[in-house]
């Protein structure tokens, strides 16, 4: 392995960078919320009293639900159907949703929450009842809701444990103008709730009639069932009126575990089958669920720093980007804890960090998924339905993320015989890029990958547009290094003459000499510069980046400190600009996926105060245990506001995770890995250890 240094000549004082092999040991670090103080240990979260920063979404594999002391506000099941359909089953209004209790002589006793341990799929806690210590938990596990009662050996009398819903908490249409509960379905229709003594279940139904697509004009009803199980004898009564079911133990024994179970599939045979299994085998699966994250906590690094929400970011990133995984889909991620299912490029882009803290595997197993289930003539899933076809193919740009991402497990595996099964598709994705280069310029033609509104930054249909074009410039690089590993002469002189190509023409052509910095875009035709400023034209898909923007760091960061510094974040489109919040969405927003080349720049330029900055940003967001899509800049607030969608509180965005956490490694601390091996980054900074 070689290691390269480099420094700023600047004054400094000496900083300690030490890279180490082997894990250091568990530490903790200590924060308080706004709510309930807690501490983050190898990505636990630990509060001694109360849920800290509730609602909190809890994920793992299809299933995410909503959960606060009052209860399961929201189950979102991402069923294995074709069609992009709506995954909220479950949705609080009025009336309460899935809430558990301790009965005790006909009085109800809410749970109490102490000594809690938060994970990304549940919580355990501890309930105090008249002295007794119960420990109760709430898991997503095995696309199931575990709600389970550790009763001790000494206990009051007379206890039952229950679970009760109202019928009104299972959704039947959303809003034809909110996205989150009206996506894919024209309307619902639950089935009435039927109660199997035999069974020892309840279980219920939803028809769902989803609006027909491009690719199934003709789509038909399905349904998804909710079935409600327990490992102990169930008792069912309903209210009259406004329809409470409520299902209850026996009087509780001591020493004994309880469990209710409730499940989700398109078969009820299939269901009753999973609720018997789970039964008999729920102590297992349970455990195979914790050991799985011990894992993940065990194989993260470690960052012992000043900036302590930082160092928990970097401990709780590994854990919540492992829920948003597709277990029967290995390489398929969810893009988002709630309202996103899997999309390309959101799973493509900076996966330097899963490198970093050591999943390799699933840059391997995104590779292989990506590949299987392309299109053999347009290539590259962009969206996929909820059965993992894919329902949109990626912009020819956006799939050269794949060449960047399989030079870069090669870089972490040393794999050369699993990268060569996986280089021909490679090859394939990046000639088709090349195939709508512009006039030997070295840029491909297309509309930007970002925003979803490419109009509304000026753009024609006749563009070349810079955030695709340094994609695009990576995987040249990219597929340059590759064909000389594969020995693939010819492969290798395409990429290394649209390279240089791209080099000569760069700064020339976008570089707006007046502003100072890289335009959005330039018209494919007549090569004008469009009066457009996005500060995430500069996509830093890897480190090749470095040689196309070395001419303009100055002037790049100057146009960063005058029009993008605010005490939200990054604003990615100037005020002044004409695009600015043109579609009320996101272009007044910062995504923190594309702040790499800010950091960059900083660090680059010794700019000390800048990255303590930075580090404020993503401290506010982990401080409330949370990663957004993203962050508006549109209210002047150092406290930005959670909204509905893109920073709703206790979601986790992958992406977004990504982008934060290898901009935390290259630019707070300073360390990198290319293919070239381990890169120092020296400024002016804390000293720290990783």
């Amino acid at each position: 392995m070689t290691m390269k240094i480099f420094a700023t000549e600047v004054n400094r004082k000496v900083i300690l960078f030490i890279l180490l092999l082997i894990l250091l040991p568990t530490f903790s670090n200590a924060q308080f919320s706004n709510d309930h103080p807690y501490t983050v240990e190898n990505g636990i979260i630990y509060s001694p009293k109360g849920i800290p920063q509730q609602p909190r979404w809890f994920a793992d594999n299809r299933l995410a639900f909503q959960f606060d002391e009052r209860g399961i506000s929201q189950v979102d099941y991402y069923y294995s159907g074709a069609g992009q359909n709506l995954p909220t089953l479950f949705l609080r209004q009025l009336w309460d949703g899935f809430r558990y209790f301790i009965e005790q002589d006909n009085k109800t006793f809410k749970p109490d929450y102490t000594s809690s341990k938060v994970w990304p799929f549940g919580v355990e806690s501890e309930w105090n009842f008249e002295g007794a210590i119960i420990n109760h938990r709430v898991m997503a596990v095995d696309e199931s809701i575990i709600i389970q009662l550790v009763v001790p050996d000494k206990i009051p009398g007379n206890l039952r444990f229950k679970l009760e819903f109202f019928e009104s908490f299972a959704l039947t249409k959303g809003s034809s103008d909110d996205l989150r509960f009206s996506n894919g379905t024209t309307s619902r229709q639950w089935d009435d709730w039927e109660f199997s003594t035999g069974a020892n279940t309840l279980h219920g139904s939803v028809i769902s009639y989803p609006q027909p697509t491009k690719k199934i004009p003709n789509q038909k009803p399905f349904k998804i069932y909710c079935l409600i199980g327990a490992d102990f004898p169930l008792e069912h009564s309903v209210s009259q009126v406004n329809h409470k079911h409520s299902l209850k133990s026996q009087s509780v024994e001591a020493g004994k575990t309880y469990n209710f179970i409730i499940s989700f599939g398109q078969s009820k045979p299939e269901l009753v089958d999973k609720n018997k299994l789970l039964v008999d085998s729920l102590t297992q699966v349970i455990q195979k669920q914790f050991e799985r994250y011990n894992r993940v906590a065990e194989n993260s690094p470690v960052l012992v720093s000043p900036y302590t929400e930082l160092n928990n970011f970097i401990s709780l990133a590994p854990m919540y980007h492992e829920s948003l995984k597709i277990l029967k889909t290995p390489g398929a991620l969810r893009a988002k804890t709630s309202n996103y299912w899997v999309w390309g490029w959101d799973g493509m882009t900076s996966n330097y960090a899963t490198a970093y803290w050591g999943d390799v595997e699933h840059i391997k197993n995104m590779l292989h998924f990506y590949e299987v289930t392309a299109d053999s003539l347009e290539g590259i899933g962009h969206g996929f339905d909820f059965d993992m076809t894919p329902s949109s193919t990626s912009a020819l740009p956006a799939q050269g993320m794949y060449v960047t991402l399989l030079q870069l497990y090669y870089a972490n595996s040393g794999d050369i015989n699993w990268v060569k099964e996986r280089y021909p598709f490679a090859k394939t994705i990046f000639n088709r890029i090349a195939l709508s280069e512009v006039a030997e310029t070295g840029f491909c033609k297309g509309s930007s990958l970002f925003p979803d509104f490419p109009e509304a930054m000026s753009e024609t249909g006749n563009d070349i547009s810079g955030f695709n074009n340094t994609v695009f410039y990576c995987a040249a690089r990219s597929m340059e290094s590759l064909a000389s590993l594969m020995g693939d002469t010819n492969q290798q002189k395409k990429a290394l003459g649209i390279a240089r190509r791209f080099e000569r023409n760069f700064v020339p052509l976008f570089f707006n000499k007046e502003k100072k910095f890289i335009t959005s875009s330039i018209d494919s035709r007549t090569l004008e510069q469009r009066d457009s400023y996005n500060t995430n034209s500069i996509r830093w898909e890897n480190n090749y980046c470095a040689d196309i923007t070395e001419s303009i760091q100055t002037a790049s960061l100057d146009f960063f400190k005058k029009n993008s510094i605010t005490p939200m974040g990054l604003r990615e489109i100037p005020l002044w600009n004409k695009s600015y919040d043109m579609d009320a969405n996101q272009l007044h927003c910062w995504w923190p996926v594309t702040g790499e080349y800010f950091m960059r720049l900083i660090n680059t330029h010794d700019e000390k105060a800048l990255v303590e900055q930075w580090v404020k940003w993503v401290s506010y967001w982990t401080n409330h245990l949370t990663v957004p899509e993203g962050i508006s800049y549109y209210i002047e607030t150092d406290e930005p506001e959670f909204d509905r969608w893109t920073s709703q509180k206790g979601t986790w965005q992958a992406y977004s995770i990504r982008g934060w956490y290898q901009a935390a490694l290259h630019g707070v601390v300073g360390v990198g890995t290319d293919v070239g091996g381990i890169t120092f980054y020296p400024y002016a900074g804390e000293e720290m250890t990783l």
